[in-house]
């Protein structure tokens, strides 16, 4: 069965930045109703959370369940936000824009459909990178020009390397007005969303 997230990334904030600008979005989302003001380790899967606040429903599309979901967990330093299953779709190099796709048909990829070595790569990069690497060990060389950039400087399809972000446990997917809510509150910083399974 696994268990289901939603994640909100923001992509401008600095390492020094992220715990004052995490703290402003939980109060605008507990001035909201959309969570409660306390942590309780059963709002999120492997570490404390806020409860989901009496307004939860006001931040999904459609609740499946109609059930109240976990909570929303804040992250904050260096890590990789994605769906939990390695399925970055693709990365896009900050020099020459060119994009690298993972995921194709076997005449391109072989039998897996999958571009395991190029995956390989973005996630060693990633992990050097969110471990405090600053080095060459967290860059990325592009195919299409062969230059190797910070792996933090590029665009993944799926996913979002930052300092700061916010896992909505056991929520549908997330409104536009959530999301608009979110980066309002950050001061207007540019956020990434996504979904995932565990």
């Amino acid at each position: 069965m696994g268990t289901y997230y939603e994640w909100v990334a923001d992509l401008d904030v600095t390492e020094h930045d992220a715990p004052e600008v995490g703290r402003r979005v939980v109060e605008a989302l507990v001035a909201r109703g959309v969570i409660l003001p306390e942590l309780s380790p059963d709002a999120a899967l492997g570490g404390d959370g806020h409860p989901a606040g009496p307004a939860w429903a006001d931040t999904v599309e459609t609740s499946v369940s109609g059930e109240s979901p976990w909570g929303v967990q804040v992250r904050v330093g260096r890590a990789v936000q994605d769906g939990g299953q390695f399925d970055v779709g693709s990365v896009t190099c900050p020099r020459c824009s060119a994009t690298r796709e993972f995921f194709g048909p076997p005449e391109e990829f072989g039998p897996t459909c999958s571009d395991e070595e190029g995956l390989g790569r973005f996630y060693a990069a990633a992990e050097a990178w969110s471990e405090g690497d600053e080095g060459s060990e967290a860059d990325l060389e592009c195919r299409a020009c062969g230059v190797a950039t910070p792996v933090v400087g590029w665009r993944a399809g799926g996913a979002a390397l930052t300092c700061l972000a916010f896992v909505f446990w056991g929520w549908d997917e997330l409104r536009p007005e959530a999301l608009r809510w979110v980066a309002d509150a950050t001061g207007g910083h540019r956020i990434a969303s996504g979904s995932g399974k565990i």
